[in-house]
């Protein structure tokens, strides 16, 4: 493509996505490559800058992800932060595409990865779906003591075996899971990957965590392996009280806020290990009862999530100044 071609086209990315912006944008806070362009005033960040007061009057801030062309970054003013719910680090992900552009055309960066850069913070995709914006210390920390009761993995409509609700597999761990438990008890694909029932839509409205509470059993792994990667796939599980079934970063998610004794995990090198562990869960009742004592989050979790809070708050912060 000729640089003429290329400045060409990303001139008109810019203006389709200006366009955009106008309509869905608001005057303080705008979306840029986000996988679904929200309407700010319910977006998760304009909720959290909103409520830390972090916006003064007459300035902007702008957020863009990785739903588009990377090279819109290069139009937008400052201050500008990057987000990204997808794995950049990963070659065989369109995503991937970003990975050179977010330190380099963005005042601020939230990621997956562990990287040591004053204009990075590690900010997983998770917190979005777990923590509310205008959450404070007490409240997350009632959160997780919530998740941690073991009252709420067992009830007594959690009857049903295992479920798996993804649109697609990838990689293959997905099926590989699935086949590797069906012998158990029939797995329920709730998505389009391998969709054997309709409930999740006609029973629970498409509320994916109603419907995982009448699980045992929840197989979420990640599309690709890399350290530090998660995604809210693992954490979906948890808040439903599903015991998850897990693969991805490198099967230590989040060591500081999960607690790996109560994720079961998958290793494709020893798949009997799991198959063994949930036959055994899911045919002895005392065996259950005495995993669904071990808390899913760790002691200091509520004070490595209000962390991040704090981080983010402080450099968007400095950001406006």
């Amino acid at each position: 493509m000729s640089l003429k071609t290329n400045i060409k086209n990303t001139i008109a990315d810019y203006k389709r996505f200006r366009k955009d912006q106008r309509k869905f944008g608001n005057d303080k806070v705008r979306y840029y490559n986000f996988w679904a362009l929200p309407n700010s005033d319910a977006c998760w960040f304009t909720q959290f800058l909103k409520h830390k007061n972090t916006i003064p009057d007459g300035r902007k801030i702008n957020f863009l992800s990785v739903v588009g062309n990377p090279k819109i970054s290069y139009f937008i003013r400052s201050p500008k932060i990057f987000f990204t719910g997808e794995n950049i680090d990963n070659a065989d992900h369109p995503s991937y595409l970003f990975k050179k552009y977010h330190l380099k055309n963005h005042d601020l960066s939230l990621g997956f990865s562990f990287l040591d850069d004053e204009k990075y913070l590690r900010f997983p995709l998770w917190i979005l779906y777990m923590i509310p914006a205008n959450a404070s210390f007490e409240d997350i920390k009632t959160l997780i003591n919530s998740y941690n009761n073991p009252n709420h993995r067992l009830n007594k409509n959690r009857q049903n075996f295992c479920s798996n609700i993804s649109r697609a597999d990838n990689n293959g761990i997905r099926k590989t899971i699935i086949d590797l438990l069906n012998p158990i008890e029939t797995v329920k694909c709730a998505g389009s990957f391998l969709k054997n029932t309709n409930d999740l839509q006609e029973k629970f409205g498409d509320d994916k965590i109603e419907y995982l509470k009448t699980f045992k059993f929840n197989i979420c792994p990640e599309n690709s392996n890399t350290n530090g990667y998660v995604t809210e796939k693992l954490f979906e599980a948890i808040i439903s009280g599903s015991i998850p079934i897990y693969w991805g970063s490198d099967n230590k998610p989040d060591p500081k806020i999960i607690n790996q004794d109560a994720v079961l995990f998958f290793d494709p090198e020893n798949p009997q290990v799991l198959f063994d562990k949930v036959n055994l869960l899911w045919n002895d009742e005392k065996a259950y009862e005495e995993f669904c004592q071990i808390k899913p989050f760790t002691e200091n979790a509520a004070e490595e999530i209000w962390n991040k809070l704090s981080d983010l708050e402080t450099k968007t912060k400095a950001l406006i100044k």
